[in-house]
């Protein structure tokens, strides 16, 4: 036994480097043993006709079993870079297709030449695809918005999408089907200046077989402070039938603006023009509304008064 533990202090290199020769050696053989091994190969279809929509395949199967012979280092190569089964369609020929795999389809990875190794067959061999007709559709675009405003803050403008709508692509019944695509919800609450932001787009197929034109829309919501203005003593008119030699009571009213600063501040007096408007003569002496279009969008008119009298003038029969 002292023998033995002398000799392994004096030789362990040598018995070490004997020992991993022959695992290199062994391994070094083994690769070069021509083998048959069984691989799952991921199954790709590429539908090319633009006239169809591929919507289905019997069996439903993302990958095949592929038998390939060759050495076996080679062989383990498979392992690491899955192969592909390619399946290309140039022109659809039936709604349901029928097509056989062959080992010509299969392919390395990224579609390139299978080298030293050689597909022997595969499994399942035979799969049915499913086509519809390829429609399209421009539908409008419905956010999905809950806002609210901080106090003392209005909207200055309509709510803005861009693209206000987007084309639908897909399934000829799918594409019948859609009225309209709607954002992922959006929340803002207290808002106290404008924003604008991109959303993007709910696919209104949970398959995700419908193609949008653009995967998000920029939705812009205007904000402004509020602002209000009033505009004492305005001359009151009068239109319609019967409006000649006449007098209003009050002739004068004062007009009040409230909404968006910017479009508030720009209005000019002159530009307001409260009226009274006359349907025949059994509307003289009545209490009849005052009447003022609001001079810009989101802007509100309060009139004061808000009616008056139409009143024949003086002298007149």
């Amino acid at each position: 036994m002292a023998d033995f533990r002398t000799t392994l202090r004096r030789n362990w290199l040598y018995m070490l480097t004997g020992t991993l020769l022959s695992v290199f050696l062994w391994v070094a053989v083994s690769a070069d043993t021509v083998a048959q091994q069984t691989i799952s190969a991921d199954l790709l279809i590429a539908n090319r006709d633009r006239q169809y929509v591929l919507t289905e395949r019997e069996p439903a199967i993302d990958a095949v079993s592929v038998v390939f012979t060759g050495r076996a280092g080679d062989l383990a190569t498979l392992l690491v870079s899955r192969p592909q089964v390619f399946v290309p369609i140039d022109s659809v020929e039936s709604p349901l297709w029928d097509i056989t795999l062959t080992p010509q389809m299969v392919k390395g990875r990224g579609g390139r030449e299978l080298v030293d190794v050689r597909a022997v067959s595969v499994r399942p061999d035979q799969i049915r695809l499913h086509f519809q007709p390829r429609a399209r559709k421009v539908v409008p675009v419905v956010p999905q918005l809950r806002v609210s405003l901080a106090d003392g803050y209005v909207f200055a403008d309509s709510l803005r999408t861009e693209p206000g709508s987007v084309t639908v692509e897909g399934p000829e019944p799918s594409v019948s089907r859609v009225d309209s695509v709607m954002t992922l919800p959006i929340e803002r609450m207290g808002l106290r200046e404008s924003v604008s932001v991109e959303i993007p787009l709910e696919n209104p197929n949970a398959d995700s077989l419908l193609e949008l034109s653009w995967p998000t829309v920029r939705v812009t919501l205007s904000v402004e402070p509020r602002l209000e203005r009033v505009f004492p003593g305005l001359p009151v008119s009068v239109s319609g039938a019967g409006a000649g030699a006449v007098r209003v009571e009050p002739s004068l009213v004062d007009v009040r603006l409230s909404g968006p600063r910017s479009a508030v501040e720009a209005v000019r007096a002159e530009a307001l023009l409260p009226r009274v408007e006359l349907s025949g003569p059994g509307d003289f002496g009545s209490l009849l509304p005052v009447r003022l279009p609001a001079p810009a969008p989101f802007v509100e008119v309060a009139v004061d008064p808000d009616s008056a009298r139409v009143l024949l003038a003086a002298g007149t029969s």
